[in-house]
């Protein structure tokens, strides 16, 4: 039986190959269009494939792409439909993950009992009713797109989960996004030293909309390869929250060559923090790093790695640098009342607080966008839960809060659960990030990107499997 069906695969792939090098030949001899055309649908094709045949690989490259993507999209100086692409990967890797009957890890997860779990079902209920919201019975684009963008990352934290199985598979997990937040800091330093690339500056003039915040009093505001300024810097803040837990981490764990890396990593990426220009991720590195301290005083790593901490950022808020305007913005984070931009933000709040208790269900979904045709058309929530509690209601902020609380708690009982250094120090990583992310979307709606999402429901769905992983007696093989 085995014989036969190898037989017939060879078969097929022999006449796709008799179908496919004429239609290649022919429409590489016609315009360009049609040549790349042609390219981007080899490359589709195989990406299919791979994401079929090995999910865990059609994983990492549907978050290779959507960290990269848009840096294709310039080269090309037109608009590429990011969220599609994605989302068609996702369900290619989900498809090929189902047919993978043979592991059985995620059978560990009691999907129909987990408390986090049915928070994300009652959370997807409530999307489901919102449709029925009477604020945009005339317009239904933000809530499809809303939908499909829970869809989305629920996708992701499950495939995540499928993924995770053991401490090996955590360690590349996070060695993927040390590595990918590493190169996009690297190509953001090149940025920032030699100015932005000719087709950069082309698809800014041609796409000026897209690139409001980029442009400041005191400078550019870097985004590397990424969608914008402010999704950058939140990712980078995540990054140098990880490098500097895992530096407290012992030799035995990392050795001193990794730990190498990883200060290299972390220089790169704080330098590439302060080129972003964004303010809440400046915040959101000592914010990670004060959890990492409480639960962890008791090591002399920790302690000294605090230490210097305070000491670089004594040094870069009192130091002579009055001239350089990203010391300036990064000194504007922690000025409070002193910084104009963040009392418009306060005002704003102030201002809106009526209309929120009038809309227990909110004003419909993307109803804060431009052109929504909505009371909130147009108004800047500059926050993640403050556009929750208008376009949702109170009761979709009070699903949202009670997620993350439930999911926080999972994070602090699998530290305090885990045994060994690795499962101390991975999970410590895994709390400090998503506390700096939770924090940070009370000024940044960090979580609703792309590339932030990716990251934050991929933690997420980690969190829930190491809960059942760690009551295994051995989850390092």
């Amino acid at each position: 039986m085995e014989v036969a069906k190898k037989n017939i695969f060879n078969i097929f792939i022999i006449i796709c190959w008799v179908i496919v090098v004429p239609v290649i030949a022919y429409t590489s001899a016609q315009e360009v269009k049609y040549t790349a055309l042609l390219i981007g649908g080899v490359v589709g094709i195989s990406v299919a494939l791979i994401s079929v045949l090995n999910y865990r690989a059609g994983y990492f490259i549907s978050c290779t792409v959507a960290l990269t993507v848009r840096l294709l999209e310039r080269m090309s100086g037109t608009e590429i439909p990011v969220g599609v692409l994605i989302d068609a990967i996702l369900l290619i890797t989900l498809v090929g993950s189902l047919l993978k009957q043979e592991d059985n890890n995620i059978k560990k997860v009691d999907f129909l009992r987990d408390p986090a779990i049915i928070t994300f079902y009652i959370y997807g209920g409530y999307i489901l009713l919102q449709f029925f919201n009477p604020a945009f019975v005339y317009d239904r684009h933000g809530w499809t797109t809303f939908a499909r963008v829970y869809v989305r990352n629920m996708v992701a934290m499950y495939l995540v989960m499928r993924i995770v199985r053991n401490m090996d598979d955590l360690k590349f997990y996070l060695k993927f996004w040390i590595i990918m937040l590493t190169i996009a800091a690297f190509y953001a330093c090149i940025q920032q030293w030699f100015g932005l690339m000719p087709f950069e500056k082309a698809y800014i003039a041609r796409y000026p909309e897209k690139f409001k915040t980029v442009l400041i009093l005191t400078g550019i505001r870097i985004f590397s390869f990424v969608s914008d300024p402010a999704v950058f810097g939140v990712i980078m803040a995540c990054g140098c929250i990880i490098n500097i837990v895992l530096l407290t981490s012992s030799m035995k764990l990392i050795s001193p060559a990794k730990k190498a890396f990883l200060v290299f990593s972390l220089i790169l990426q704080f330098m590439a923090l302060g080129f972003s220009g964004t303010r809440t991720a400046y915040i959101m590195v000592p914010m990670g790093l004060l959890i990492m301290v409480f639960v962890n005083m008791r090591h002399r790593n920790t302690i000294i790695g605090a230490l210097v901490f305070v000491m670089a950022f004594l040094v870069l808020m009192f130091g002579p640098f009055h001239g350089n305007s990203t010391v300036i913005r990064m000194r504007s984070a922690f000025s409070g009342s002193e910084d104009a931009s963040l009392n418009v933000r306060e005002v704003n709040r102030h201002r809106i607080q009526p209309y929120i208790f009038k809309h227990p269900i909110g004003g419909g979904f993307l109803s804060c966008e431009p052109g929504s045709g909505s009371e909130l058309d147009g108004f800047p929530p500059d926050s993640g839960y403050l556009r929750t509690v208008l376009e949702q209601g109170l009761i979709g902020l009070t699903l949202v809060l009670i997620n993350i609380f439930i999911m926080m708690r999972y994070m602090v009982s699998n530290y305090f659960a885990a045994r060994t250094e690795t499962e101390k120090q991975f999970t410590l990583v895994i709390l400090c990030v998503m506390f700096a992310i939770v924090v940070s979307m009370y000024a940044q709606e960090s979580s609703g990107l792309i590339e932030s999402a990716l990251l934050y429901y991929g933690l997420n769905g980690i969190t829930i499997k190491l809960k059942y992983l760690l009551s295994s007696p051995n989850i390092t093989s």
